[in-house]
Order: C-alpha cells, then structure tokens, then sequence
C-alpha cells in the first residue's frame, strides 16, 4: 500500500520539477514574502519613537511576526491551488490516467500518491516564507517554537487545499474548472464564512437597554479635574503617586436610549471554519497574554492576538448588564474649553492603576496605590485563551478534506459506471 503510494507521489512530484514555473514561482513567492517582511519591519523601525527608547523591537516584534504569519498563509492560500488543481485532470486531459489505472495500483494508492506530491509542493510553497518569519523572529524577538507551530499550522491548511483541489480535480473536465472550483472553495472558507456570520449575526440582534455598573458621568468629570489638578501640581514624575479611580463611587447606570445587541454568540462556529481563525488562535502567546487577552491586544500590536480577541468577543456575545467599573483600560478627557487632556486609565495586577497622560504624545505611566476594590454584583468578563478552538476548526477541515479524498479515491475506480456527459475515464 505504501509503496504504491509512494511510486505514484515520487512519479508525479518528478514530472512537476520538470517545469521551470514552479521553481521560479518559488522564488518570486520567497523574494516577494521576504522583501514584504523586512519593509515591515523598516516601517516599525521608523515609528521606534512611539514605542521608546531601546524598547521598539519588543513592543513591534509581535506585530512584525503577525503579520508575516499571515503573509505567508495568504501567498500560500493563493499559489497553491494553482498548482494542486491539476493532480487528477491534468492525467486526464493529457491521456496518461489510464496508464495507472490498468496497473496494479488501486484507486486509493493513486489518489493518496497524488494528494502527497500535492503535499510535498505545498510544503515548498509554505517553506518559501522561512526567510520572511526569520526576519520576524530576529528583529521582533520571538520565541522559535512559536514560530515553528505557525508553519506547521499554515502547512496543515495547505494540505486541506490540496485535498479539496485533489477533489475538484477528479470531477472536472478541465483544469480550468478544478482550478476555478478550488479558489471558490478557498474563498468560501476564507470571506464567505465571515460574511455569512455577520449577516446572520445582524439578523439575530435585539433592542434592549444597557445596565451598567460603572461611575456616572458627573463622578468621571470630577475625577478627571482631580487628575488635571495632580499634573498641575506634579508635572515630572517625582515619586508621588496619582489619584486612584473612585471605585467606592460605583453604581447602576442605565442608559437613556436602548440599543442594538447583536447575537454573535449564536453564530459565532462560524468562524472556526476560516483558516485565518485557525491559524491565529493556534499562535501561542505568552503566559500571561493567555488568561488577559484584552491586556496584551492593548499593548502590543499583534493581528494574530487580534483576530484570536474577536473570535472569543463573538462567542461571549453582547450583554446588556455588564461591569465597567474601572476593570479595563479606560480613556478620559481632561482639560478645560481650550485644551484638552487625555488620560488612559490601565487597572493593574495588584490592584493599582497605570495612569497616562497625553497632551501631544503620551507620557510616562504613573502608577497609583494599590486600592481594595469593592464586591460588584456583576463579575468582570475577561478574554482568555486557556481554552483552545483551533483544534475544532482543525476537525472540521480534516472531515473536509476526507470527503474530497473520498470523492477522488471514488472517481478514479473502474469502472465508473455512468459519467457526466462528456467525459472520459481517462
């Protein structure tokens, strides 16, 4: 069984190296991706001065790798159904498939040998971005593992694709057509499925009034001008510390007017489906970005965190009663009717507060004293990462690509019986 599979990958692996396309769309692949990466990283490198002083590289680095992760899975989702599109049709269309199918091999060997090759050149494919995610681990100072299970994360979908190519490709009559069919399979996978729970979600909202245990509005503004006042008096940081927020003034606040609760909660599997989902909560993150996913998406500018956030957000859904009492970061405005002044209020672990103050660009933290908070009869939502989805998201497309295996493995017996109209065998 496994040497027959592996006649069959070694011969069709051979007859695609024959072509010099596929080794100069390798090289443009890693030439595009790596030149990608490093403008990237440049682009951060220039914006060093938000980031500060000797500081940029850890604070960019999670954005520079995001990115590149993603980089890669795109080129890859774009290049490789081009080439695997063609593993079953383009026997056919050349008159060569019967030549297998009168040996010994069964239907399986021929269509797992084929499903390998495409494997093998999509592992090609994905490996043209190893120089790009270098550049990402050395400039942004990442982990080596965590870029290595990305790859093997991109590479799982890859082979996915080929599944469903390998699929497309034995119903077709042309290559075109298992070409075209793959990429609206691809695209499905990658918008359809965002669009499609949007949509629904949308449908699903209902009107209801927001219950809010927070500070009113009048309680905000006075600590606003109690901060004003401290800066006044402390415009360098000289050891003092600022006041904390008026935790002790929270209460129920209703809002006015009722609003729109979308019900993404109801739609949110969705997503699990989508191979930028997949790969993004596959990412690890470090130890203590897992249990605050809110915290470290606010520090650091990282898409893969980001998209991983907005999975998890979805699945909480949009509550109308919700604590909002100073438990995440917080923005306020300051400043008298000439000038404003803006505050970014950051509760910490034990219990104090990381204040900021922007006039032109943000100052240096100062943290408050650590303050007792108060029972609330509302707990805190947070997002976390300790319980991973992308081992669903990895069930479903291996059921996926099990059933075009089996579409293909089931075309390529003979006899056939009856066949569309205008198709051959072989």
């Amino acid at each position: 069984m496994i040497e027959g599979l592996w006649l069959v990958a070694r011969w069709d692996i051979k007859q695609r190296l024959r072509s010099r396309r596929i080794l100069i769309a390798w090289l443009v692949l890693a030439v595009v991706m790596t030149g990608l990466a490093g403008l990237l990283a440049r682009t951060y490198h220039n914006q060093s001065d938000w980031y500060g002083a000797g500081d940029w590289r850890t604070q960019a680095g999670p954005g520079i790798f995001g990115f590149t992760v993603l980089l890669i899975l795109t080129f890859s989702l774009v290049v490789v159904p081009a080439f695997a599109a063609s593993a079953i049709v383009g026997e056919r269309e050349s008159s060569t498939l019967a030549t297998l199918q009168v040996t010994a091999l069964s239907p399986g060997q021929i269509a797992g040998g084929k499903l390998v090759a495409s494997c093998v050149m999509a592992a090609a494919f994905v490996a043209a971005g190893i120089p790009a995610l270098g550049i990402a681990v050395v400039v942004g100072h990442i982990g080596f593992w965590r870029a290595v299970i990305c790859l093997l994360v991109v590479f799982a979908e890859m082979v996915l694709i080929c599944a469903i190519a390998l699929g497309w490709s034995a119903v077709s009559a042309r290559t075109l057509v298992s070409t075209v069919l793959t990429y609206l399979t691809t695209f499905a996978l990658c918008v359809v499925s965002v669009l499609v729970f949007g949509f629904i979600g949308s449908l699903m909202s209902i009107e209801d009034v927001d219950t809010t245990w927070t500070v009113s509005e009048s309680q905000m503004d006075q600590y606003a001008r109690t901060l004003d006042t401290y800066y006044q008096q402390h415009p360098t940081v000289d050891g003092t510390q600022p006041p904390a927020p008026p935790l002790d003034q929270c209460g129920w606040q209703t809002s006015i007017y009722p609003r729109s609760h979308s019900q993404f909660q109801r739609v949110w599997w969705m997503l699990l489906v989508n191979p930028y989902v997949i790969v993004s909560d596959a990412a690890p993150l470090p130890a203590d970005a897992r249990g605050d996913l809110d915290r470290y998406t606010r520090n650091y500018s990282d898409p893969l965190a980001v998209i991983a956030s907005a999975v998890r957000s979805a699945r909480a859904g949009d509550p109308a009663t919700y604590n909002d009492c100073f438990v995440r970061t917080m923005n306020i405005v300051g400043g008298d009717a000439t000038s404003f002044t803006y505050y970014q209020i950051e509760p910490n672990r034990d219990g104090s507060f990381s204040i900021v103050r922007q006039v032109s660009r943000p100052e240096q933290p100062r943290d408050t004293a650590v303050v007792v908070r108060p029972s609330s009869p509302v707990e805190p939502s947070r997002l976390t990462m300790n319980t991973p989805l992308w081992p669903i998201g990895l069930g479903v497309h291996l059921l996926i690509a099990a059933g075009f295996f089996w579409l293909a493995v089931r075309r390529l017996a003979v006899p056939y019986g009856k066949l569309p109209k205008g198709q051959r065998i072989a």
